[in-house]
């Protein structure tokens, strides 16, 4: 699998840009506002994108939806619990963003354990909300990989204080993350990448409610 990282202004989100090689069949993850750079790289690679992911229904992590589907024909995918974001009027994006961005609806609604299919390898759907209703981390087993968008950053996790967050529910999925082998490669949303096994604080229930306000 091949892996490219753009870093999109201007609330610098990881755009991450999945080829697998031998279908070479594409995905990417929170398009943000990233959508020319990735068309750039779909160009030089020659590739098709075969699916938008999004890991929750932000406006800083959805805004070039729709464009990039425009220009692909890429479907866009999220978990059912978030699908309704993506058709909202996000004015609130104003405050951060130098442009309304504009509405897009999901083609394929996911649940956990649900797979998406690039070529042989599988992006497996983890729902982990805390953040949102519908946040999900996508893992890929192939490659002792997840991509955790607002759930888990290095050093610490998401807010949980927006509309549909739940720092009890957070609780339980970093908990849950904290299982997977210490040695997976871990690629949030923003920031640096990390490891489990880096954020051996998500086994501690109560350094979790700590960060997160749970009495």
């Amino acid at each position: 699998m091949i892996l490219e990282i753009i870093v999109a202004e201007p609330l610098q989100n990881n755009v991450y840009l999945l080829v697998e090689e031998k279908s070479s069949e594409a995905a990417v993850i929170d398009p943000a506002m990233g959508s020319d750079a990735v068309l750039a790289k779909l160009s030089e690679l020659n590739i098709q994108l075969q699916y938008i992911i999004n890991t929750h229904g932000h406006f800083d992590h959805t805004a070039d939806n729709a464009p990039l589907q425009k220009a692909t024909g890429a479907k866009i995918s999220i978990h059912r619990e978030d699908a309704y974001r993506l058709e909202q009027d996000s004015r609130e994006a104003l405050s951060y963003m130098p442009i309304i961005p504009p509405k897009s609806k999901a083609d394929i609604l996911l649940q956990e354990g649900d797979e998406l299919k690039l070529g042989e390898v599988a992006i497996k759907v983890l729902h982990t909300p805390g953040h949102t209703e519908g946040s999900s981390c996508f893992h890929l087993e192939s490659d002792n990989t997840i991509f955790t968008g607002d759930t888990l950053f290095a050093g610490t996790c998401g807010r949980t204080d927006f509309i549909g967050g739940d720092p009890s529910k957070m609780v339980e999925s970093l908990s849950r993350l904290s299982t997977l082998p210490r040695d997976m490669k871990v690629y949030p949303g923003h920031g640096l990448p990390t490891t489990i096994g880096e954020e051996r604080w998500i086994g501690n229930k109560s350094m979790i409610k700590a960060l997160v306000g749970v009495v």
